[in-house]
């Protein structure tokens, strides 16, 4: 009896209230990692903290109005995530820093390529096979196929990754 009485009493003692002092109730934003980086936290311009993979930390008292939230990777700065959260009731708002966007491409060249971004080698790409090109950065990204065989580029795309999405990239023989 005496166990569960403590239990009791260390969980209150360990409860959040869900209003302030002054009997007012306050609005905050619970962010989640569900990234694959350390990401920093920014709110309306504003640092708030470092976040990890799969943590949960929470904004505490946000006014009512409009905010901007952003990640960004801990050490780069990259931009992983934006979000604006309209806070309009003293309530409990989410949001979860989702994996950067990817880039599915698919060889219908009737060919085995070499599939390139930015430069840099990513994979070998039968014909009729896709393969995600995983984690891609903000930015402008430069995609280039060449013909494994002999080396000749065979397609190139530029694709603007601006949002938390995925892209696709289709390389085909056009006859």
């Amino acid at each position: 009896m005496i166990a569960w009485l403590g239990i009791i009493i260390l969980f209150l003692a360990h409860c959040k209230s869900p209003t302030s002092p002054d009997n007012e109730g306050e609005a905050d934003i619970i962010v989640t990692n569900d990234c694959s980086k350390i990401v920093d936290i920014y709110l309306d311009g504003e640092f708030q903290f470092t976040l990890k993979h799969k943590w949960s930390i929470e904004i505490d008292d946000v006014s009512l109005e409009e905010h901007d939230l952003q990640a960004r990777e801990t050490g780069s700065g990259t931009m992983i995530a934006s979000e604006t959260i309209e806070v309009e009731a003293e309530l409990d708002y989410a949001w979860t820093v989702d994996d950067t966007p990817d880039i599915l491409v698919y060889n219908y060249f009737k060919k085995t390529l070499d599939i390139y971004m930015d430069g840099e080698f990513q994979f070998n790409l039968r014909y009729e096979e896709s393969r995600w090109i995983l984690d891609v950065d903000y930015g402008e990204r430069y995609l280039k196929a060449l013909d494994a065989g002999d080396g000749s580029e065979v397609a190139s795309v530029s694709i603007k990754v601006d949002e938390n999405t995925d892209y696709t990239w289709t390389v085909q023989k056009i006859t």
